[in-house]
């Protein structure tokens, strides 16, 4: 096996594979037995998945679960609560909220992306709170189509 980055080779022992299915060698296709595939790994927290081909479509759950939060942390900002208030009522961090609220500033179109679970594997809520990104829709699409 030669493990690569994107893709997995997986060579196959002729020898051992004729003798496990009793065949004569001239009954295995040679050509067969050196197999390449694509491969894609996503993390979710401190899971580590491997798909083998093109990955399907995941919805991220808990990044949708954040975003909604921080358009509903922003609305009560703009209705003049404090983060302070947010966060009693809340009953969570005033870091939390102000680490999370600016999800609220995610453009329309990368918002149908995540809900139809077809944003980059590396755009999670870690990576857009740790990271950062541009309340200018545009620089966002730049950024994003970079993962």
């Amino acid at each position: 096996m030669n493990l690569k980055p994107g893709s997995l080779r997986l060579q196959l022992n002729v020898e051992k594979l004729t003798g496990l299915l009793a065949l004569p060698e001239t009954q295995i296709r040679l050509d067969a037995l050196d197999i390449e595939a694509p491969f894609q790994m996503r993390r979710r927290g401190v899971e580590l998945k491997l798909h083998l081909g093109d990955a399907p479509k995941e919805i991220d759950i808990t990044l949708i679960q954040d975003i909604t939060k921080a358009k509903k942390w922003l609305g009560m900002v703009i209705e003049g609560q404090t983060f302070t208030e947010i966060a009693e009522a809340e009953g969570v961090s005033k870091r939390r909220i102000q680490a999370v609220i600016e999800l609220a500033l995610l453009s329309p179109r990368t918002l149908d992306a995540i809900v139809a679970g077809g944003q980059s594997i590396a755009m999670t809520s870690d990576y857009l709170i740790k990271t950062g990104f541009s309340a200018n829709w545009s620089k966002q699409h730049n950024q994003f189509a970079q993962l």
